[in-house]
């Protein structure tokens, strides 16, 4: 059983296409499993990053729903675009987590914010100040909605071995 993978084997189960048989209909992926294929996706284009990234990121991406419930949306966006600013591993995994969130509220756009630079990160706030109020309720319903997915697999995709432990900043 050494081969084996679990975690892999499940996110294989769930974001495989499946054949359909003959003379059926293939259905198109719920919003949950675009959401679970696109984290997935983006966490796993992470993998190059550098530890003290993916540590960082972890917390980020852990706190991040909390942040949203009791400020706002706009508001813990406008926290990460701040520190995102600075030139530190903590300021990379805010630009992460600003296009991570912009992969969820505009799946076909590029990201706006350069990682190593963090410059565009201010596009992402601004997306958020243009919308209607129902519109704003919307990103921020879909926002925890997605986040499930970050939180979950984050740990799991950044950190199968548990080397990174937990920091406290």
């Amino acid at each position: 059983m050494t081969g084996f993978d679990p975690f892999a084997a499940a996110i294989s189960n769930m974001t495989a296409a499946k054949q359909p048989s003959a003379g059926a209909e293939q259905r198109p992926l719920t919003r949950a499993q675009q959401d679970l294929g696109r984290a997935v996706e983006l966490l796993e284009a992470m993998a190059e990053a550098s530890d003290p990234v993916k540590r960082n990121y972890l917390r980020r991406v852990k706190d991040f729903p909390a942040l949203v419930m009791q400020v706002g949306l706009a508001q813990a966006v406008a926290f990460s675009v701040d520190k995102a600013g600075k030139n530190d591993d903590r300021a990379k995994a805010h630009r992460l987590l600003l296009n991570h969130l912009y992969a969820v509220w505009r799946p076909e756009a590029e990201p706006p914010v350069n990682v190593e630079s963090g410059t565009g990160r201010e596009a992402v706030l601004k997306h958020l100040q243009d919308v209607s109020t129902a519109d704003y309720r919307h990103l921020t319903r879909r926002t925890l909605a997605a986040w499930v997915y970050f939180r979950r697999l984050g740990q799991s995709v950044l950190d199968p071995e548990g080397k990174l432990g937990e920091e406290r900043e």
